[in-house]
């Protein structure tokens, strides 16, 4: 028993021994990826561990990190007293109050070390922070990120010779103050621009600049000096029925589509009808061609004639386009479902895409007026190789998704030539989608991989049988089933099965990382009253 023991404590300081002649720059790794507050606790593995914490480069502090015994305050005083050597990022995100006395003494410490990347998340607007000029003292910033603040520096204050981006939200600054921030800062890459305040028509130069996103601007934006802009995302978090905002909204949407040099163009939110189109000519084609352009993500109501417009107009207008991505808005009940069929029928593209690969559908719930216009779509697409289709949650939506899809596929025509993938997401198995997923499996012939994905565990019946009829029909196609999204739970469905999930040779992988530093609430721009179940039957 004493000879176990013994041999216990042996390996137990072994072990120990090992942590503590680690390497210094794999100690540093390790601490990175822990929170602040187990980093600080690895204090207790060893004396040579000690003091590691406190060499750390990248702090960050959010409300978690806090207790009831401690304040967040004293948190991050304690970590800045005791810290040793260089501080590359600050990073505090917080939805509590605290008196602007306390982000001014962090700001003035952290203004006497070469910080690169500062991140400050106020997540409750009330009394919005006054950014201390101290602030605009660290020269050697490379990020900078700020929400729901008050930027208000002194007069003599130009920018940030080593800025690269810039991530603004609900800020209050003025025009000139911000024009100067960004002339000052040459090398800026990228730029985020979401609900500013004050902010009138902005002018933009900087000749660095590769990625501009801008979301809520009521104002007009004028890009003077930017060569190098390819990447370029605009959006609308709120329906606004001033008749000047619809109006600013239509100029910078119309300004946007005039920039011939674009590579990517994101379109998101509530932006195509918040524009009042009849504001100003819609051309049936662009001046000048979007040549450049080879990627397009476009959120849009497909019951509303004015959003189908726009999104046909940039189509048309890209002849290089090899991605295109459609986030389906929840539709409003509308009149005008007889003119958009009517429209879709008489004006049907004419030219094929032979460059787009990929399609990409989210939020799509098989009601008539979405099926005609994938219809639509798909007579133009020949050269189409992946198609993936994310349902919306049908739980909403009641019976009347049984009442509005699932309507008969026999007098359709839809074929897919090169189409060698199809994956769909979010599938409750309702007798609308597995219609529906039938329908664009009998229509592909070469499909190499069918990748599907339950919303539950609980799988319906008709999703069994699909799965069968796949099988039989398409007997040298590959089905992959991912693991539900959600557990297994309570299905709207009449009856369901549990599946056991199989891994197969190799997972489906289809990264996408948010280079965003804000937390991906902010990226939302759903401006839908979950409660509201309105929906156009057709």
């Amino acid at each position: 028993m004493e000879r176990k023991e013994t041999e216990n404590k042996k390996r137990k300081k072994l072990e120990l021994d090992k942590l503590s002649n680690l390497p210094s720059d794999v100690t540093e790794q390790i601490l990175s990826y822990l929170p602040i507050k187990e980093a600080v606790r690895t204090s207790v593995l060893s004396s040579n561990w000690r003091h590691k914490w406190a060499t750390l480069r990248r702090l960050v502090f959010d409300d978690r990190t806090a207790n009831r015994n401690i304040s967040i305050q004293r948190v991050i005083d304690h970590v800045l007293l005791l810290h040793e050597g260089p501080i590359d990022t600050f990073k505090f995100s917080t939805k509590n109050y605290l008196e602007n006395c306390e982000f001014d003494r962090w700001i003035l410490y952290l203004s006497r070390f070469s910080v690169k990347e500062f991140i400050l998340e106020r997540r409750s607007s009330f009394n919005k922070y006054n950014i201390s000029s101290y602030l605009f003292s660290c020269k050697d910033l490379t990020h900078l990120g700020l929400r729901n603040c008050w930027i208000n520096p002194p007069s003599n204050v130009k920018g940030f010779a080593m800025l690269k981006n810039l991530d603004i939200r609900n800020v209050r600054v003025a025009k000139d103050v911000l024009e100067k921030i960004i002339v000052g800062s040459p090398l800026l890459e990228r730029m985020i621009l979401c609900d500013l305040v004050s902010v009138g028509v902005l002018k933009v130069d900087a000749p660095n600049l590769q990625f501009l996103k801008v979301v809520g601007v009521s104002e007009e934006i004028k890009l003077q000096n930017v060569p190098n802009l390819v990447d370029v995302s605009i959006g609308q978090t709120r329906i606004d029925h001033n008749e000047a905002s619809r109006r600013s909204c239509s100029k910078l949407l119309q300004y946007f589509l005039s920039l011939p040099g674009i590579q990517r163009l994101t379109i998101e939110g509530c932006l195509l009808e918040q524009c009042d189109i009849n504001s100003f000519p819609l051309p049936t084609e662009l001046p000048e061609l979007l040549s450049c352009l080879n990627f397009l993500s476009v959120s849009m109501r497909l019951n509303r004639l004015e959003d189908i417009l726009v999104a046909t107009l940039l189509l048309r207008s890209s002849p290089a386009l090899q991605v295109l991505e459609i986030e389906v808005r929840q539709e409003s009940k509308s009149n005008a479902k007889k003119q958009v069929t009517d429209w879709l029928n008489n004006n049907r593209l004419i030219w094929e895409f032979t460059k787009l690969r990929r399609l990409k559908v989210t939020g799509f719930s098989c009601v008539t007026g979405e099926v005609n216009f994938l219809d639509y779509l798909f007579s133009s697409f020949p050269a189409l190789q992946e198609l993936e289709i994310s349902f919306r949650d049908n739980n909403k939506m009641g019976k009347r998704l049984k009442a509005a899809a699932g309507g008969d596929y026999n007098n359709r025509k839809c074929t897919f030539n090169q189409l060698r993938i199809m994956k769909v997401t979010n599938c409750s198995g309702v007798k609308a989608e597995a219609a529906y997923i039938k329908f664009l499996l009998s229509s592909s012939h070469v499909l190499n991989t069918m990748i599907l994905q339950p919303v539950s565990a609980g799988i319906s019946w008709e999703l069994v049988e699909l799965m069968i009829w796949f099988n039989r029909f398409s007997a040298h196609a590959e089905l992959k089933v991912l693991k539900p999204l959600c557990p297994l739970s309570k299905s709207s469905n009449d009856s369901y099965t549990e599946f056991r999930y199989l891994s197969t040779n190799e997972p489906y992988s289809d990264d996408s990382s948010n280079s965003d530093h804000f937390s991906d609430s902010d990226e939302s721009l759903d401006s839908e009253d979950p409660s509201d179940d309105s929906h156009d039957d057709d």
